[in-house]
């Protein structure tokens, strides 16, 4: 191996985070993408590629060795099948891969896919800013499948108030992300005045965090994410009116995936995530959003949620704690094609996320024929709107973890969903009211059978042989004493005998049939003689 291929990077290749992205050796990254970009179209190799368009020998592959410093065809035919190579480089450590890939170039450029697969990356004051970096992103997010971007909470990340250089008074301001880049004309915080109080009070982490600009032109390279991660360890309950510089940047990462062609984002992940968190990450009431912004997550398939639960988590006047309400206004933006979802409630046990609001499931109308007279005259109708329960039409696994509720919840959930759920786990789940049996009746069928038991209708066959019983003889008509007055008295029986003397519509049509019979007959009688 050659010692001149160990330069100094900005990037480390990292099973542990390091303090910006994870990866490895910039200057075999860029000959790496040229050589991919030129191996895909075909016109002519570069310095460590073969070409396997056309069938070649042992001893064909051997003149060719050269390239890579190895005299071996066994070793070639091995190296160029994608299934083994694939397969070899995946049980390969990724430290011995950056290793791996600085040995020739048709290394680098095999191994760069498996080795910037998963990229780490730890928010600082220049992880979007540094020119190399975003250099280096330019030629390694092709390879990324899986991005985890960690913004832990730190005492450098809570924000001071800001205070009037002049009369010490504290201020406030509102937030409004720029997508373009600040300018004298377009100051990045709104006027001129706010952002240089702004600039001078506030940290630079602040400032790189609310990069919207930066952020948009970082995750333009992740043409090919699948998966994202986002991570917020060591949230503090008390600390949660404070300003903190991970919900603004937070905000900038939403939109920086809203406004790029990630079209094979299908999942994400927050593990672990603060209730703030939802707020500033949902397309729909976020800072920032747009009618198109909840377009670009309704594509999410597969969502994993551990939310950090508040301590003593209490319902307000209306009867839903505040956290759920949250948590289910951001489960809405997923609703069309979520096919699994992950929960799980971080330290004290929460409410059910996919439970019904308490508003929507009591109405107070009764059905009209269940009243009295005096009741739906004097008592108006009555109904209280709540919020529509979440209903996914394509969930097919639900796991939720360290739950209390009901198994009214549970059932009503499990309902809702029976015909594409296939998978449900509950683990940690305590049971507020109810048993089992009924939380899970929906899925098992009991209360399936039941209901089928109690309105079975059993059908009666009658032969055809058996003869109809003879009918009882009318009642005859008796004279009463009206009848003597003028008055006339016609029994049921009586009326009913006079109907049956009077011909039906099908009586009619058989006898109109029947007077053509013998021309029919006449007519029919040699193409088919059994008439």
């Amino acid at each position: 191996m050659n010692s001149r291929y160990h330069q100094p990077s900005p990037f480390v290749l990292a099973e542990k985070p390091s303090s910006s992205f994870s990866s490895v050796s910039t200057t075999s990254a860029a000959s790496a993408t040229s050589a991919a970009s030129s191996r895909s179209a075909g016109s002519k190799l570069l310095f460590g590629e073969i070409d396997t368009s056309s069938d070649r020998s042992s001893q064909t592959y051997a003149s060719v060795c050269s390239f890579v410093q190895c005299d071996s065809g066994t070793v070639l035919k091995f190296w160029l099948d994608d299934k083994c190579r694939d397969t070899f480089l995946s049980h390969i450590p990724k430290r011995d891969l950056a290793s791996l890939r600085l040995a020739c170039h048709d290394f680098s450029v095999r191994a760069a896919p498996a080795l910037f697969e998963d990229l780490s990356i730890t928010f600082r004051t220049s992880t979007f800013t540094k020119p190399a970096r975003l250099a280096a992103l330019d030629r390694l997010g092709f390879y990324v499948k899986t991005l985890s971007f960690n913004l832990p909470h730190t005492p450098e990340t809570f924000l001071p108030p800001l205070v009037d250089p002049e009369t010490g008074a504290e201020l406030s301001f509102t937030y409004t992300p720029h997508i373009e880049t600040p300018s004298a004309r377009c100051p990045k915080y709104g006027d001129p005045g706010t952002t240089e109080i702004l600039s001078r009070q506030y940290p630079a982490l602040f400032h790189a965090a609310t990069n919207v600009p930066a952020f948009i032109r970082a995750f333009s390279a992740f043409l090919n994410m699948q998966r994202l991660t986002v991570s917020c360890p060591g949230y503090d309950p008390s600390t949660r009116q404070r300003r903190n510089v991970v919900d603004f940047a937070l905000i900038s990462l939403r939109i920086a995936v809203e406004r790029n062609c990630l079209n094979a984002l299908d999942s994400l992940k927050l593990s672990p995530i603060h209730p703030g968190g939802l707020l500033y990450l949902s397309p729909r009431i976020g800072y920032g959003a747009t009618p198109r912004s909840a377009s670009r997550w309704a594509r999410i398939r597969h969502l994993n949620i551990h939310l950090d639960s508040l301590p003593k988590i209490t319902a307000p006047a209306d009867g839903e704690p505040d956290i759920l309400k949250l948590l289910q206004t951001y489960l809405r933006n997923f609703q069309a094609n979520l096919s699994t979802l992950d929960f799980r409630w971080n330290g004290e046990k929460g409410p059910l996320p996919g439970r019904q609001s308490s508003m929507s499931a009591s109405v107070t109308e009764q059905h009209p024929a269940r009243r009295s007279p005096s009741t739906q005259a004097q008592r108006p109708v009555e109904r209280r709107k709540g919020p529509i329960p979440l209903w996914f039409p394509k969930l097919k696994r639900f796991e939720v973890d360290n739950v209390t509720t009901s198994a009214t919840q549970i059932s009503g959930f499990a309902q809702s969903h029976r015909r594409t759920l296939q998978e449900l786990n509950l683990e940690n789940v305590e049971l507020t009211s109810g048993t089992w049996h009924d939380a899970l009746a929906p899925l098992t069928g009991s209360a399936r059978r039941r209901r089928h038991e109690e309105t079975a209708d059993i059908p009666i066959m009658l032969s055809p042989t058996t003869a109809a019983p003879a009918l009882p003889a009318p009642m005859q008509r008796v004279a009463v004493a009206g009848e003597a007055s003028g008055r006339r008295s016609l029994r049921f029986s009586s009326w009913l005998a006079a109907k049956r003397h009077k011909p039906a519509g099908a009586r009619k049509v058989r006898e109109g049939f029947g007077g053509c019979e013998g021309h029919f007959k006449k007519a029919l009688g040699g193409l088919m003689p059994w008439i």
